[in-house]
């Protein structure tokens, strides 16, 4: 039986059993703790990094260790020409989408619907 080949990704989200990834460990405990701690957080690095792997790496950590974590993320690049009105309505919605997206990642009953 043969098994499938790690690869290097080098677009998107790594994956630990179809990428080779450098292990983490120390940095994500200390982003971890700095979380906790209500520390004010950047993650700075040239496209491609993996910082955004790298962040939910810290995520995963956080919601497995307390689940009261409730973690969502926003992209604010897609809001960058917007007026203020678009601007507001496009947030609301997309927090609406990810709440919506994290109950249905931990199977939790989903919260009412916003139109």
């Amino acid at each position: 039986m043969q098994t499938e080949r790690r690869t290097f990704e080098t677009r998107g989200p790594v994956s630990k059993d179809r990428n080779y990834v450098v292990p983490r460990t120390a940095e994500v405990a200390d982003l971890v703790e700095r979380i906790r701690k209500g520390r004010y957080v950047v993650i700075f690095a040239p496209r491609q990094t993996g910082k955004t792997t790298f962040f939910r790496w810290a995520l995963d950590v956080l919601t497995a260790e307390d689940p009261t974590y409730f973690p969502i993320q926003l992209d604010f690049e897609t809001f960058s020409n917007a007026s203020v009105e678009v601007f507001y309505d496009g947030l609301r919605r997309r927090i609406h989408e990810e709440i919506i997206w994290e109950f249905q990642r931990r199977k939790s009953p989903q919260p009412p619907l916003i139109e």
